[in-house]
C-alpha cells in the first residue's frame, strides 16, 4: 500500500490516487489544497485554532503529540504509516529550511531502505539494499553514497563501474546521469543512498 506524508515545507502538491498523512503544518497544507487525509499528526503548537479546525475537516483522524518529545513529527508520521501497513511511503517536503531536519530525514531513508522515498521540488532520495534496479531517468543527475560499505555496478549511465567497492569516504559517485530511458544499478553488497536531482 502506498501513502504520501506531507511535511510543513511541502510545495506544488498534486493530488494522486493514494492515501495521505499530514505531519504538523503539512496537514494544514493538505487541508488548504482540499486533499483528504487518513491521518493528521503533530504537536500543532505553531498552528492557530482556526487552522486546526480546517485540518479537522479533511482528516479522518488526528493525533496530537506532546510538544516535548524525543522524535520528530516526520518520524512519528512515518512510524504511524508503517504501523498501518503502508510499505511504499513518499515523504513530501523532506528538504530545505533547517539543515538538521534535512539530515534527519536522510537518516530515516537509510533506516527504511526500499520503503521510504524523500521528495522536494528538485530532489528524490531513497535507500536501496542488495538487488538489481532499473532506474527511470526523470531527473538530470543521479548520485550514489553509502554510510558503510557497498559493492555496485552501473550500466546505462554516463559513468559506468563494475563490481566497485564503495565505503563512506567514496564521493566521486556524485553527479552521474542516465543516458537513455533508464539505467541499471546492481547492488551486490550493502545499502546505497540514491539521490536523483535537478536544478531549481
Amino acid at each position: 500500500m502506498r501513502v504520501k506524508i506531507a511535511l510543513k515545507l511541502i510545495e506544488d502538491v498534486v493530488k494522486e490516487d493514494c492515501d495521505y498523512i499530514g505531519a504538523d503544518k503539512g496537514a494544514l497544507t493538505l487541508a488548504k489544497l482540499h486533499i483528504p487525509m487518513k491521518l493528521a499528526i503533530g504537536d500543532f503548537d505553531s498552528i492557530e485554532k482556526k487552522d486546526l479546525a480546517c485540518i479537522e475537516q479533511y482528516a479522518d483522524e488526528i493525533i496530537q503529540l506532546n510538544p516535548i518529545k524525543d522524535d520528530s513529527d516526520s518520524l512519528c508520521a512515518l512510524n504511524e504509516a508503517i504501523k498501518r501497513g503502508y510499505d511504499e511511503i513518499d515523504m513530501l517536503g523532506a528538504f530545505g529550511g533547517r539543515m538538521d531536519h534535512s539530515y534527519y530525514n536522510l537518516c530515516l531513508a537509510y533506516q527504511h531502505p526500499n520503503v521510504l522515498t524523500l521528495y522536494d521540488k528538485t530532489n528524490k532520495v531513497y535507500a536501496l539494499q542488495k538487488g538489481v534496479y532499473h532506474i527511470k531517468k526523470g531527473y538530470a543527475f543521479i548520485s550514489f553514497f553509502t554510510n558503510a560499505n557497498a559493492k555496485i555496478s552501473l550500466e546505462g549511465f554516463e559513468y559506468t563501474i563494475t563490481h566497485y567497492e564503495m565505503n563512506q569516504d567514496t564521493i566521486f559517485t556524485l553527479s552521474n546521469s542516465i543516458l537513455h530511458d533508464e539505467g541499471i544499478l546492481t547492488i551486490e553488497e550493502g545499502c546505497l543512498l540514491v539521490l536523483q536531482t535537478k536544478d531549481a
